[in-house]
């Protein structure tokens, strides 16, 4: 009973996290640094909520009480958030019309402010929801292990169920508001359940650290303070370098899949199966494997390993979808839609399962090694799911931030096999000697897992650089590549065809090119409303794209100002390498940029114009 409402909680918080990132986003905008601090407040909410739930849940003695409290509140707030969200949007616009130019430390400071506001304290519930669970099932050390990885198993479960109805069914049936209606729901019919289920069982009953009539001399030996500190210094790596291998992996994937919402679902389905399915194997041997420090060595090893050859892998990707993707829409009768998603399935899978069952396995390990006795059982597990979600902060910020605009995705792979090489060299060292000489397994690992690295990273380096399309379409010619760039929030690649075509493309999908098609329609669409307009002289653009329709918007002699707003840095900047394409025009005076969301800049903004000309392509 109990493990059938952790599994629809586990659903109900990603439909929460989905729904609210969508309502922040459509409140101040969709800017990567939005989404990033909206992320990093709804995991540093998790972790500290684990983290004082850890702290408080040991001396509970009805624990499961508490949770379903925690499981109403939850879907209470649910009910105020818009609303409270809506209350904050007058002084939104105030801060972004003073500061966005002058002080953008405000504005984006006033931005992680709405966001703590907002998510902090249902995010402080949903991760107290871990350690009180634990604290109600578990009832003697010799089952720690074991139903800690079940629970965190079932949860992930629940996660990838609600991932996928989410993004297949829920939201396109109910969108955002009733999709949120119906998490609502399920959240008290939860915490109702467990309160009556509470009361019924009444206080937890302790029987003990072991069975009675157990050995004394076979109980496991007390796990040294170094090792117990070293675990959770693991823990936290393992969570920093799985968060940063998502974000990678979600700029390799979509450059073949395209960035819809169901590649994102399939992607994090992906992610959280093998979470799911790696506790649920580790949950089997945790409490009897003779030697979890050197079990826990090994999987952070092989994750170095099977990171580092991924990086390799990924250059086949792209082909590999193409043949997939095309094979399956032939010998469907053309059903290019389901074929699409069987091949993203399968894809996906290949690149992310592997890792993330190892990944997985090491959370049921982490708690047995480091709770001193199960009586700590709460605070054990809460501490280890903080440490897990606070690395998972950081591993977010630096995929997205620094790994990727810095090394590209294959040497940002090959950097996170690196962290994973590094905790398990940790805990091997962490266990002393004698641990050492006892698990002959870990140190084989750790003399094969280095040599793996290095062989994957010299393969990967000496690849040639490549332009990927979209499901795997650029086959018949080798374009020549003019601009390339990892951006913080996309890729960015202008290539020349050999018929002289200029061609952008954005996370591998083609935006713009000069064809003459695609010429006619980006002038047209600046010149026809301008010569319909009886005094357009205050015109904004919200794009800049190839500069086509920008270009012929500044030609009009009408047109005294023109306001770009354009989001990626990285377009402006690749302007440089096409001049020819536009004749200069960032150059010419008419035109006043800003790096801003289009959508945010628009409904914030003061400013006002005679023309908007905006083209939004694939939303």
């Amino acid at each position: 009973m109990v493990g059938a409402l952790f599994v629809l909680s586990g659903a109900t918080s990603l439909l929460y996290q989905v729904a609210w990132v969508r309502m922040l986003s459509l409140f101040f905008g969709s800017d990567i640094y939005a989404a990033s601090i909206t992320l990093s407040v709804f995991m540093g909410g998790l972790s500290l909520g684990s983290w004082l739930a850890g702290r408080m849940g040991d001396r509970l003695r009805m624990p499961l009480l508490a949770y379903g409290v925690l499981e109403i509140l939850i879907g209470l707030y649910a009910l105020a958030f818009p609303a409270l969200l809506n209350g904050l949007a007058e002084t939104y616009g105030e801060v972004y019309r003073v500061h966005f130019e002058t002080a953008p430390w405000i504005y984006h400071g006033f931005r992680t402010g709405v966001a703590a506001i907002t998510l902090l304290f249902p995010t402080l519930l949903m991760g107290a929801t871990l350690p009180l669970i634990v604290r109600q099932v578990v009832h003697s050390e010799t089952e720690l292990g074991a139903r800690v990885g079940q629970f965190y198993a079932v949860n992930t479960l629940g996660a990838l169920l609600g991932t996928l109805a989410t993004g297949f069914w829920l939201l396109p049936w109910l969108g955002v508001s009733g999709a949120v209606r119906l998490a609502l729901a399920v959240n008290l019919a939860i915490g109702t359940a467990a309160i009556l289920v509470a009361f019924r069982l009444g206080a937890t009953r302790e029987r003990g650290p072991r069975p009675a009539g157990a050995d004394p001399t076979s109980a496991p030996d007390p796990v040294p303070d170094r090792l117990r500190g070293s675990v959770l210094a693991v823990v936290a790596l393992s969570g920093f370098a799985a968060l940063a291998l998502e974000v990678v992996w979600t700029r390799v994937l979509v450059q073949s899949f395209s960035a819809t919402v169901y590649a994102f679902s399939i992607m994090l389905g992906c992610f959280l199966f093998g979470i799911f399915y790696g506790s649920h194997r580790a949950s089997a041997i945790a409490d009897r494997h003779p030697n979890p420090a050197g079990l826990l060595a090994r999987l952070q090893l092989w994750l170095a390993g099977v990171v580092a050859v991924l990086a390799v892998v990924t250059y086949v990707a792209p082909a590999l979808f193409g043949i997939l993707v095309w094979g399956l829409t032939r010998a469907s009768g053309g059903a290019f839609g389901p074929a699409s998603v069987v091949a993203q399935f399968a894809v996906a899978s290949l690149l992310i399962v592997g890792p993330t069952l190892l990944l997985g396995a090491t959370f049921p390990l982490a708690v047995k090694l480091y709770t001193r006795g199960f009586e700590h059982r709460a605070s054990g597990t809460g501490s280890v799911y903080s440490a897990n979600t606070a690395g998972s902060v950081l591993g977010a910020l630096a995929g997205g931030f620094v790994l990727l605009p810095l090394l590209g995705a294959r040497l940002s792979l090959l950097a996170i096999s690196l962290v994973f090489l590094a905790s398990g060299l940790l805990l091997v060292w962490a266990a002393g000697p004698r641990a050492r000489a006892r698990s002959g397994g870990a140190a084989r690992t750790s003399r094969i897992a280095p040599l793996a690295v290095a062989g994957s990273a010299a393969i990967a380096l000496l690849l040639p650089p490549q332009t990927v399309l979209n499901y795997n379409m650029q086959t018949t010619s080798r374009p020549d590549l003019l601009y390339h760039a990892e951006g913080v929030s996309h890729r960015v690649d202008i290539v020349r065809n050999d018929l002289g075509v200029t061609i952008m493309m954005i996370n591998g999908n083609v935006e713009a090119d000069t064809s003459l098609t695609q010429r006619r329609h980006f002038i047209l669409k600046g010149h026809l409303p301008l010569l319909l307009h009886p005094d357009p002289r205050q015109v904004a653009v919200v794009g800049l794209g190839l500069g086509v329709t920008l270009a012929a918007t500044a030609r009009n002699p009408a047109t005294e100002r023109i306001r770009l707003v354009e989001l990626s840095p990285h377009m402006v900047e690749a302007h440089e390498y096409i001049e020819d394409v536009t004749d200069r025009i960032l150059h010419n005076p008419k035109i006043d940029l800003r790096i801003d969301d289009g959508r945010n800049f628009m409904s914030m903004s003061d400013e006002s114009f005679d023309m908007v000309t905006a083209d939004p392509v694939h939303p």
